[in-house]
């Protein structure tokens, strides 16, 4: 799966929009974090980002739901996230489904609803 395609799957489960607010301006950022927000709240839906050539996305769980999950290849503990509640999957190195993918989409949009 590519970046574009990532973002995409993104939108099409939930009401969100891109923005890179840790790109550009005076920012030394290297990695470019497309971040999907939630429309009505502007909360994190998932961060999208490239470490070592992987194409990454974390993504809000229920914190049981995050640690069954990590015992398939490809998903840890947030990178650069709270590690309770957020989990990182390298997209195309993971042992996961494509739906169960777009589940766990599905979730963290349901849970940055949340007020």
């Amino acid at each position: 799966m590519t970046r574009p395609e990532l973002i995409k799957l993104v939108t099409d489960y939930t009401d969100s929009y891109e923005d890179y607010p840790f790109n550009g301006g005076k920012s030394r950022e290297t990695t470019l974090w497309t971040v999907m927000k939630q429309r009505s709240s502007n909360k994190i839906v998932a961060l999208i980002f490239e470490k070592d050539d992987q194409l990454m996305i974390d993504l809000k769980l229920e914190p049981e739901h995050g640690v069954v999950m990590r015992n398939y290849r490809g998903v840890f503990p947030g990178y650069h996230m709270n590690k309770t509640h957020w989990n990182t999957i390298r997209v195309n190195d993971t042992e996961l489904s494509n739906q169960e993918l777009i589940n766990m989409i599905k979730e963290s949009d349901e849970l940055t609803k949340k007020r």
